[in-house]
């Protein structure tokens, strides 16, 4: 392994400065992606983060550096975890798909086979499959919340059983929702197995393969989590959101409201260790590679092979095409598979042309490469407005498919073609 730090300064020339404040390994052929993540740090205004590459479990990158909390200068460190806000969703869609292999549930049933209260105000033959594919028009909570109702689940879970769907066409074929699939997700389980989320994903997937992935932080690791940060312009690319008086955007938008000016409540100790199963899982991005790279390789097992966490079938279903449609509020394009992970907006060659996950709002990137078996994580603390403002994941993630090459085998690296 690798352990040479390169950095750069504005100019272009090498400095020893920044090498020191990046840490961790790269497997030979992946020195290019040290490089391009510490380009992040120098050119592109990032404050703490962490890369991680696996394949087959095993880690080829292992890289971060920069502070953990800017308040009291800590740095990130190799066991740092970090919030994924919608990256949790990879995750809900990962423990749902655990439920239904071991469960034998159905996604194209109703959700209210399971859960009887759901078919109320005729939501009784909307599926659990549309849930979780955001194709049920079920974007938003209808009653008014707060950001500490958000923290009890059953109680929102209840508060989503007795509303009607959106009767706004705008809600069709697809509109993404922050919130409510996770909310649904996590009473399916609740109601079918006994364990809540945060406990059932632990104990499945997580603890059977050493992942330091959690909903809620467990309160003794409170002083390992990054303290999260809005960076320049974060917030105002969502003011139009969040002020406006379109009766679909206020409940998408602007419930729970306010919105948090001030990006102190996602490392709250409160809310950090609550169960908001859509947005606050952490976990470090070694581990999410790992988790990836564990799904990319059971989706290209051979029949019969044993899976690490799911069949090759149902992840092959799971990742499939399901939903595809621009967003009418935030006028973004979303592909979704039918399991609930979302996918390339349109597949093209190479490692990381057909990968599915989950990406969170301010610049995390979790996503399975099945062509080379690989897991990709990149998970920041400084939060910057989307679009070609923030090009930090994009160009790990870029860097990390150009070592991999376009599907060629990586020196020292060996995997199978899906």
């Amino acid at each position: 392994m690798s352990s040479c730090c390169v950095s750069w300064k504005g100019d272009g020339v090498v400095t020893t400065e920044t090498a020191d404040a990046v840490q961790g390994t790269v497997h030979s052929g992946f020195e290019p992606l040290r490089a391009e993540f510490v380009r992040n740090f120098t050119h592109r205004d990032e404050l703490g983060a962490a890369l991680a590459v696996a394949v087959d479990g095993d880690l080829v990158a292992d890289l971060w550096g920069g502070v953990a909390d800017a308040y009291d200068e800590r740095p990130w460190e190799r066991n740092t975890l970090q919030l994924i806000f919608s990256g949790s969703k990879g995750l809900v869609a990962t423990a749902l798909l655990v439920l239904v292999e071991r469960a034998g549930l159905d996604l194209d049933r109703p959700v209210s086979v399971w859960w009887p209260e759901f078919g109320a105000a005729g939501k009784d033959r909307i599926t659990l499959r549309q849930v979780v594919t955001f194709t049920a028009g079920l974007p938003a909570l209808h009653e008014a919340v707060s950001q500490a109702d958000v923290e009890d689940p059953e109680a929102m879970a209840a508060v989503l059983a007795a509303q009607p769907p959106e009767d706004d066409p705008r809600a069709y074929p697809l509109m993404y929702g922050p919130f409510t699939p996770g909310w649904i997700v996590a009473e399916i389980i609740r109601r079918v197995d006994g364990r809540d989320l945060a406990r059932f994903f632990h104990d499945e997937v997580a603890a059977p393969h050493g992942l330091d992935v959690h909903f809620g932080v467990r309160p003794g690791d409170l002083g390992r989590v990054a303290r999260t940060e809005y960076g320049a312009g974060f917030l105002d690319q969502f003011t139009g959101y969040f002020t406006s008086s379109d009766p679909l955007t206020q409940r998408v938008w602007q419930n729970p409201m306010p919105f948090p000016p001030d990006a102190a409540i996602w490392s709250d100790p409160r809310r950090l260790t609550a169960l908001v199963p859509a947005v606050n899982a952490v976990g470090t991005a070694r581990d999410l590679a790992r988790l990836y790279s564990l799904l990319a390789a059971d989706a290209t097992r051979d029949e019969g092979e044993p899976a690490a966490i799911l069949g090759r079938e149902l992840l092959r279903d799971a990742t499939r095409e399901h939903a595809r449609h621009t967003d009418a509020i935030i006028g973004v394009p979303m592909v979704y598979g039918g399991g609930g992970y979302r996918l390339r907006t349109r597949a093209r060659p190479g490692a990381d042309g057909a990968s599915f996950g989950h990406d969170g709002g301010g610049g995390s990137a979790n996503q399975a490469w099945p062509r080379v078996r690989a897991g990709v994580s990149y998970v920041p603390n400084r939060l910057i407005a989307l679009g070609p403002d923030d090009r930090r994941a994009g160009s790990v993630v870029t860097a990390a498919a150009a070592c991999f090459g376009g599907g060629s085998a990586t020196p020292g690296i060996e995997f199978r073609r899906a």
